[in-house]
């Protein structure tokens, strides 16, 4: 019909605002996210924890005390990265121990959709790497000071022999700074079979997190001195941890 009848065009219903439209969740706390976000999150937290713990059999050493250190304070919490396998078991474990963990992942998986609106439902930040990317490190911060902790893999990429050049990216220890926070340094092996010396590709990860360091202990009399000593005293005991591990547990890397 046409308004030369006399009748009026007829407007379409508007669709329902969803509450997750125009939400921010890098910026808002994970208790904030919206009902279906966080119906989401447990739901899959849960699903792959069980996978995880059937295909993925974990061993965790530290983990309690890690636990009790962050239940009333967030840490920045840092790991050599040699799978995509370490990352789902330690954030669905944390979970399990109503631990919220936010990891920092590459700003570049946000060019893939479903990437991003997965990361960012599971409490990730991106950070545009080599850049000051203040942005994230406001973000982290805040985190850090709502009680939620920082999952950081200062490596920036899988390391998957021990011939690939590493590059340490130290970020991590300005957001602990920015955050009046510590650093929790801990390790894993198991996850990754570079060399192809298991029969199966079944994985059984072994994690080990080490003590906590504060600023007060790397030393230092100027912030950058401090942040360039806690950079170099938490990765020393990152692999400190990772070496050990395969020292007591030969062939897994």
């Amino acid at each position: 019909m046409s308004e030369a009848n006399g009748n009026k065009p007829v407007k379409k219903p508007r669709e329902p605002k969803r509450a997750e439209d125009g939400f921010d969740f890098i910026r808002n706390g994970m208790d904030e996210y919206p009902a279906p976000t966080r119906a989401l999150y447990r739901f899959v937290a849960f699903v792959l924890g069980v996978f995880s713990r059937i295909v993925w059999p974990t061993s965790f050493e530290g983990l309690d005390d890690f636990v009790d250190h962050v239940r009333d304070h967030g840490s920045v919490l840092v790991m050599n990265h040699t799978s995509m396998v370490e990352p789902v078991v330690l954030i669905c474990e944390l979970w399990r121990r109503g631990v919220h963990v936010r990891p920092i992942y590459k700003a570049e998986f946000e060019k893939i959709g479903p990437a991003k609106w997965l990361f960012r439902r599971v409490g990730g930040i991106p950070v545009d790497r080599g850049t000051a990317d203040l942005k994230a490190l406001k973000a982290a911060r805040d985190a850090l000071m709502r009680g939620e902790s920082v999952l950081i893999y200062p490596e920036g990429t899988r390391i998957k022999n021990d011939e690939q050049p590493v590059e340490i990216h130290g970020g991590f220890a300005m957001i602990a700074q920015m955050g009046k926070s510590d650093v929790v340094p801990s390790a894993v092996v198991g996850a990754a079979d570079p060399y192809k010396t298991r029969p199966t590709r079944r994985r059984k990860p072994f994690v080990r997190f080490g003590a906590p360091l504060t600023f007060d202990e790397v030393g230092g009399s100027m912030r950058k001195e401090k942040v360039a000593n806690m950079e170099k005293a938490a990765m020393e005991q990152v692999y400190a941890l990772r070496d050990a591990l395969r020292e007591e547990h030969p062939g897994l890397w």
